[in-house]
C-alpha cells in the first residue's frame, strides 16, 4: 500500500496539481491528498507546500522523490538482471 502512494507521489511533480493528477491517474483528487497526508504522516514531514495555484515540493520532498526514483530505477536493474 505504501509504494502504490510512494508511486503516485513521484507523479506530484510531473502534474503540480492535485486536480491534474487525479484527471489523468484516474483516482479521487481526495484520494492523492490523503495519500500526500498519510505519507506525510509517516515520515513526520510536510512534503508538499499547498498553495492556490497548485502544489510545489518541499525540500524534504524533494529528497524523498530522489530516494524514490532511485530504489525504482534500482528495481529496474534487478528486475533486468534475473
Amino acid at each position: 500500500m505504501i509504494w502504490e502512494k510512494l508511486n503516485r507521489f513521484t507523479k506530484i511533480e510531473k502534474y503540480k496539481s492535485l486536480s491534474e493528477a487525479a484527471r489523468i491517474g484516474n483516482l479521487s483528487q481526495s484520494t492523492w491528498s490523503r495519500d500526500i497526508h498519510d505519507l506525510e504522516k509517516t515520515f513526520g514531514y510536510e512534503l508538499v507546500s499547498r498553495k492556490y495555484n497548485g502544489i510545489k515540493l518541499t525540500e524534504k520532498g524533494k529528497n524523498l522523490l530522489r530516494i524514490v526514483r532511485t530504489f525504482q530505477e534500482d528495481l529496474k536493474t534487478f528486475k533486468s538482471s534475473i
